[in-house]
């Protein structure tokens, strides 16, 4: 399993930015596909390869967007959920790691609606399946691992 989270750029040089919520200067975009290092997802597939694993998965909300990836891709699948499960789930999980939530709904009210319609929802179209995300999650695993056999 390859997260594509694990993939943004961290130098706002190098990819689009915006500025810092909790203090001076700026911070890589992250409601951006150009803020993921193609690049360095194309080497970790390429390593995940070698191991000759029967699946290699890429996740993110951008797995769909990102042309790196056009020439790995066999299978495409989609998670649809409304947007406050969307948000619900992403607050929920920054807490977790322990992080402000104050700035996932600032991002999420600045950029993230927006950058949702623009390249996410759109990618659903180049999906071989759409899953309804809103559902039970081990339902929702069971049926793509049945896709994948």
């Amino acid at each position: 399993m390859l997260h594509l989270d694990a993939w943004y750029h961290t130098d706002p040089e190098l990819a689009p930015s915006v500025l810092r919520f909790d203090g001076d200067g700026r911070i890589v975009d992250r409601s951006s596909p150009e803020s993921i290092d193609g690049d360095r997802v194309v080497t970790a597939i390429r390593e995940a390869l070698r191991a000759d694993p029967p699946l290699v998965v890429v996740e993110g909300m951008f797995a769909l967007t990102l042309s790196h990836l056009d020439g790995w891709v066999r299978w495409r699948g989609y998670v649809d959920a409304p947007a406050d499960v969307r948000l619900a789930r992403r607050a929920l999980r920054k807490l977790d790691e322990g992080h402000d939530v104050s700035a996932v709904l600032r991002g999420h009210l600045e950029r993230g609606r927006d950058a949702h319609e623009h390249y996410v929802a759109p990618s659903r179209a180049r999906a071989d399946v759409v899953i309804d995300g809103s559902e039970n999650s081990a339902r929702q695993v069971a049926l793509l691992l049945s896709l994948i056999r």
